[in-house]
């Protein structure tokens, strides 16, 4: 099945404000990243939003929503990032 895009205006914007409010995230990630420790931040708020990710990037796969999967894919990389980091401050 290919990915289809749709050229409506509501489907632009949506890659538009989803593609933004996953870069949105990166801020806070790039300073998790350089913690040493899990005091400023909640690592379940993470887990919580790369499980979700996970979840809308299959339901974006199964209906073919390109609109849905580029934001899933940004933060499941970037929540990925700070998961491994949590567990590597846990060990």
């Amino acid at each position: 099945m290919p990915v289809t895009i749709h050229n409506h205006l509501i489907d632009k914007l949506a890659v538009f404000t989803g593609t933004v409010s996953a870069i949105a995230l990166l801020p806070q990630v790039w300073q998790i990243l350089g913690a040493t420790s899990f005091e400023h931040f909640s690592p379940i708020t993470f887990v919580v939003i790369f499980l979700n990710s996970i979840v809308w990037l299959l339901y974006a796969i199964h209906r073919q929503l390109i609109s849905l999967a580029l934001p899933s894919i940004i933060n499941i990389l970037s929540t990925g990032a700070v998961v491994v980091k949590i567990l590597s401050l846990m060990l």
